[in-house]
């Protein structure tokens, strides 16, 4: 089982007894501690982005086709901006 422990918080994860045995042949090139952090960080952040576009969304007065369509545009947009078209 690997723990990780954040300020006050403390997460377990029980870990399959294959990949354990990965985790320990790799555990010296590889922070298992630090790779589950940044992920777990990553995954949180984008929970959070999305809560917030849902917020954003629920107030918006456009129909789904109308934002689709502002998507496709500023989409191209940014790729003429960026030379790829």
């Amino acid at each position: 089982m690997l723990s990780v422990v954040v300020e006050m918080a403390e997460l377990r994860l029980e870990v399959p007894a294959e990949l354990r045995e990965e985790i320990r042949k790799l555990s010296r090139e590889i922070d298992f501690e630090a790779l589950l952090f940044k992920s777990l960080k990553h995954c949180m952040e984008v929970e959070l982005k999305r809560e917030l576009l849902r917020k954003i969304a629920s107030k918006s007065k456009l129909t789904e086709e109308e934002a689709l369509k502002l998507g496709d545009e500023l989409k191209e947009g940014i790729a003429r901006r960026h030379g790829v078209l």
